[in-house]
């Protein structure tokens, strides 16, 4: 039951995520279950060779982790998971509260050429870091 209401809680991000594995082709690789025995994380790996997939290096919906296949360090896993409790936490607020922001600051980053730590320091970014243990 419990799995069940969770699934309704992040229904949005979960459906966009299993859109994203379909348009990028994403393989999966590895199945986790986090200490609490209830959150399933899914690593999927794509090339970045699309028109689509060529500014995505790692993104988090639900369950979802999707990561390039040049962008799998431990770092970067453990911040996508992160976002992954944001969005337990946060169900379909995740989306505007976090992944909107989150996406656009990364695009913004990418044309105005700034820098990781710039892009790490907006509050969504650090708080996942901080939800997953990650220190920059």
């Amino acid at each position: 039951m419990k799995n069940l209401l969770l699934t309704l809680w992040q229904f949005p991000q979960l459906l966009l995520g299993i859109i994203l594995v379909k348009i990028t082709n994403a393989v999966e690789r590895k199945i986790c279950i986090d200490e609490r025995n209830h959150i399933y994380i899914c690593y999927y790996h794509f090339e970045r060779n699309t028109k689509f997939t060529k500014f995505i290096s790692g993104v988090s919906l639900g369950k979802y982790i999707l990561l390039s296949d040049n962008n799998n360090s431990i770092t970067t896993i453990k911040h996508e998971y992160g976002h992954s409790l944001q969005s337990e936490m946060l169900g379909i607020l995740y989306l505007f509260i976090i992944g909107i922001p989150s996406s656009l600051g990364n695009i913004y980053a990418r044309y105005k050429n700034k820098s990781s730590e710039w892009y790490y320091n907006q509050p969504w970014e650090k708080w996942a870091d901080e939800l997953a243990g990650v220190e920059r």
